[in-house]
């Protein structure tokens, strides 16, 4: 009988980020069935060992995988396969061994495996159960990144049995000292030039924005199908509007550091809904003051804080983005209320030590 001695984590698609942060997590090998566009060939560790299917179930089936980390249930692309991955292991493994997930999903658990299509509400409710019942049966620990994501699980049927804890994904207090407001000038947008992430919601912000607040200027940083549309509309008055594309990260860095608010407007769509959104991690690493809506899995955590957080009527994000460009908070107040460690990282040495006191 072999011992399962091993650690494994699944990426259904690696990304580079992924990679970069990898050295700060617990050691494990990484599985992967596809590779994201931004990761060449060349940047993926010897540790990271790309499977498909059937090969990932041989290697499981094994046994001696002491750790599994498999992507969370409520990726509804990757439920048949998760669900297969966990009972293989729980039938092949023996010994002490642990079957975990990280979960940020932010949705409502019907929305997010089924979308917005019409189903029966029986056969939805069974598949609910279902859903709780195997985790209930396979999953040995999860580690939520958002309060928002806790709600979206514990809305399914035994999930509040599985031993679980609240570790939300936010960005480690920068060892640097940030740049404090003198510095700074004007709002952001950082991300996929698409209507879910907010941009066309904002640009019809901005421009009430621009008459309230004279010389108050938007950068907008990102690419995506609404490229054109952002670059005709950015140079109709250039003087306020500021379009770069898509830039290199480390210039990105620079200007949420040079920058007073972060405006991250994302907005539901089909069965997708912001789980937490790098961007905003990243501005609040940078001091910035965050308008964002409730469809971030931090929005919460947000208002808690003194960030923005809008709901319903049009006029609540250019007059959010008006409060938060002339009373911003104070930038080293805002890295001041972020943890020693990142969130991401605090959560993996829990996934695999399960200890009580994660923090």
């Amino acid at each position: 009988m072999r011992t399962a001695t091993r650690s494994v984590r699944i990426y259904p698609e690696l990304r580079a980020a992924q990679v970069h942060r990898d050295s700060q997590l617990m050691p494990a090998e990484g599985w992967f069935f596809n590779r994201n566009y931004d990761l060449p060939t060349e940047d993926v560790p010897d540790h990271f060992v790309q499977m498909n299917t059937r090969a990932a179930l041989q290697a499981v089936a094994r046994g001696d995988v002491s750790v599994l980390e498999v992507p969370e249930l409520l990726w509804a692309r990757e439920l048949p396969r998760t669900v297969a991955l966990l009972l293989v292991h729980k039938v092949c493994t023996h010994g002490s061994s642990r079957r975990v997930f990280y979960g940020i999903e932010n949705n409502d658990p019907r929305r997010a495996l089924f979308g917005t299509r019409g189903y029966p509400r029986l056969a939805v409710k069974l598949a609910l159960t279902l859903v709780g019942a195997t985790a209930r049966l396979l999953v040995d620990g999860i580690a939520f990144g958002s309060q928002g994501a806790q709600r979206s699980y514990d809305a399914l049927p035994f999930f509040r049995r599985i031993r679980s804890a609240l570790i939300e994904e936010l960005p480690a207090r920068p060892s640097s000292q940030v740049t404090d407001s003198s510095g700074r000038r004007g709002a952001i947008f950082v991300g996929a030039l698409e209507a879910r992430k907010g941009i066309t919601r904002l640009q019809a912000a901005w421009e009430q924005v621009e008459q309230a607040l004279p010389g108050a200027v938007l950068t907008i940083v990102g690419d995506g199908p609404l490229h054109d549309d952002v670059r005709a509309w950015s140079e109709g008055k250039p003087d306020s509007r500021k379009f770069t594309g898509r830039l290199p990260h480390a210039r990105v860095a620079e200007l949420l550091q040079a920058s007073t608010v972060l405006v991250a407007p994302s907005q539901r769509e089909g069965r997708w809904r912001e789980q937490v959104g790098l961007p905003i991690k990243e501005g609040l690493a940078a001091g910035v003051t965050v308008v964002s809506t409730s469809d971030t899995g931090l929005s919460s955590w947000l208002a808690a804080h003194g960030h923005f957080i809008v709901e319903g009527t049009d006029s609540a994000l250019p007059e959010a983005i008006e409060t938060a460009l002339t009373q911003p908070l104070d930038p080293r107040a805002v890295v001041a209320t972020l943890p020693a460690e990142d969130g991401r990282v605090v959560a993996d040495r829990w996934l695999r030590a399960g200890q009580e006191n994660p923090r």
